[in-house]
């Protein structure tokens, strides 16, 4: 098997094989020069599945009116010294 065989399986395995949400494959170099794929078992725990590219901001709820007058809010009104 050619490194590029061994690569190409891999990913179908990582893809298709019922045990793809606790294992990996990779491509693995022998001895002699020849190319297999190895099953590697992930610690419990690890993730896995991919991570997401992305993340949807939920939107802000829209904020009330400020009920202070305009001399309130601009001085801070008639208690701030």
């Amino acid at each position: 098997m050619t490194r590029a065989e061994a690569e190409d399986t891999a990913r179908t395995q990582a893809r298709e094989h019922p045990d793809r949400k606790t294992h990996r494959w990779m491509a693995q170099e022998q001895a002699d020069g020849s190319w297999t794929v190895v099953k590697i078992r992930m610690p419990p725990g690890m993730r896995v599945d991919p991570l997401k590219t992305t993340t949807e901001a939920k939107p802000k709820p829209a904020q009330p009116d400020d009920p202070r007058t305009s001399y309130d809010r601009g001085v801070g009104g008639p208690w701030i010294g």
